[in-house]
């Protein structure tokens, strides 16, 4: 079974750093309302913004399979996220695509979009993630 590793290393208050182990990094970080820097997304956010992209990443995929010529493509995604808690409740995921096809082939894209993406599966599916907390010396 392939392995996806991802490292996150506290800098500092209440910023990281998330290293995807193929030379990718990501610098996340709280709002200044909720205490931190600013100095980039937050780690949901950033969850909504990969939900945004596999759907953008995966749709174009599928296109081109179909020979879907696309000429402009956006996805948005909004979350819904209660005051004061700290998880989200629903998210509403817009897209939005000029291509030189039907709507109804489009939509069957989007099916198989749907389908394929895993950031939308983790998303819809509830995943164990096993825990545990090593204490390591100083």
């Amino acid at each position: 079974m392939a392995k996806i590793k991802a490292t996150a290393k506290w800098v500092e208050n209440v910023r990281s750093i998330a290293d995807n182990s193929r030379g990718h990094n990501v610098v996340l970080d709280l709002g200044t309302a909720s205490g931190g820097d600013n100095k980039g997304p937050s780690a949901l956010e950033l969850a909504i913004m990969s939900l945004a992209d596999c759907a953008v990443t995966i749709f174009a995929d599928v296109c081109k399979q179909s020979n879907v010529e696309i000429s402009k493509m956006e996805v948005v995604t909004e979350a819904e996220k209660p005051a004061g808690s700290p998880i989200i409740t629903g998210v509403n995921m817009k897209v939005r695509v000029a291509a030189k096809a039907r709507k109804q082939k489009l939509d069957a894209i989007w099916r198989r979009t749907e389908a394929n993406c895993p950031v939308v599966f983790i998303f819809q599916e509830k995943i164990p993630v096993n825990i545990e907390v090593e204490t390591i010396s100083e």
